[in-house]
């Protein structure tokens, strides 16, 4: 196998619970050259790590008549599709068959492999994709890679930003507190986030709050509240820093979004906070604590606190 074209569409949560078959996959063709073809800036994180060579974006010229409907793809897209040896790709929802069928009007040559998550299913969506393109890859050999192993984003060196952002005295803990989704229906007011922060605060823990346009609603209620000492407020870090910061915290609290996924492939201790109708498919791995209601607004300040491991 020397060149794999993968597609993995929709948000860094989307991301990354596809992300140990994407390992999987550099893991047992650890030669080949593998194309991602995703959002450009999550697909930058796994190309950082070294799990993929190259990024593409779904929406760039040469792609687009893949996602055109009625488009015809012409001569170029082709020639270029003939020159990988497999293309696969992890879907659900709207794009379930879709781009398949685009890519079998294009009559490519290399082997096709795409992996649709039902509805219905009531397994960890990372689980199921792990589980089918395994599957594929290995047949009925035992488990080369297992998953545990392939959900874990390979470590980076932490830049000195990062480093400087943790101020992290000897024996004291560092938590990374996250308030946002890109749901407002999947967020725990974010006064509770900072009535957390504030008792951790009192028990000497330090840590960061991180923020990015999803949360832009709670910036002025976060401005309002002076923040313990050895606490700061980051706003909108890239995700290779974001990621070097959660591989230095002892903790991360959030709730149902693509920084909690990432935390969790980061290896971190997870609190994460969830809707009951999404926590079996989407729920984290990892080491992952959860709590979860029919609203978010049902889950107390205390229930939380007492998830907290210090």
């Amino acid at each position: 196998m020397r060149n794999v074209l993968l597609f993995r569409l929709g948000g860094l949560g989307d991301l990354l619970v596809a992300f140990p078959a994407i390992h999987l996959i550099r893991k047992t063709f650890p030669s080949a050259e593998l194309t991602l073809v995703c959002r450009e800036e999550y697909g930058l994180l796994l190309q950082e790590a070294g799990v993929v060579d190259r990024v593409m974006r779904g929406d760039g010229p040469r792609l687009l008549p893949l996602f055109a409907g009625s488009a015809v793809p012409g001569k170029e897209l082709k020639e270029w599709l003939n020159g990988f040896d497999l293309v696969a790709g992890w879907l659900q929802g709207k794009s379930k068959g879709a781009l398949e069928n685009s890519l079998t009007a294009t009559s490519i040559s290399g082997e096709r492999r795409f992996f649709y998550y039902p509805p219905e299913s009531r397994e960890q969506i990372s689980r199921f994709f792990f589980r089918q393109t395994s599957g594929v890859l290995e047949g009925d050999r035992p488990a080369e890679f297992p998953f545990d192993e392939c959900a874990k984003l390979p470590p980076s060196p932490a830049p000195k930003k990062v480093l400087g952002l943790i101020t992290k005295e000897r024996g004291r803990k560092f938590v990374v507190v996250h308030p946002g989704s890109g749901s407002e229906k999947k967020c725990w007011p974010v006064q509770n986030f900072l009535e957390i922060i504030g008792r951790l605060g009192q028990k000497g823990v330090g840590g960061i709050v991180v923020t990015g346009q999803a949360e832009e609603r709670m910036e002025p209620l976060i401005k309002r509240t002076p923040l313990p000492r050895g606490w700061s407020w980051l706003r909108s870090p890239s995700l290779v820093v974001l990621s070097a910061l959660l591989q230095e915290a002892d903790l991360y609290l959030g709730n149902d979004s693509g920084i909690t996924h990432l935390a969790a492939s980061c290896g971190t201790e997870v609190v994460a906070l969830f809707r009951e109708d999404l926590v079996t498919a989407w729920r984290p791995y990892g080491r992952a604590r959860l709590l979860s209601a029919g609203s978010l607004e049902e889950i107390t300040i205390d229930s939380v606190w007492e998830m907290i491991p210090f």
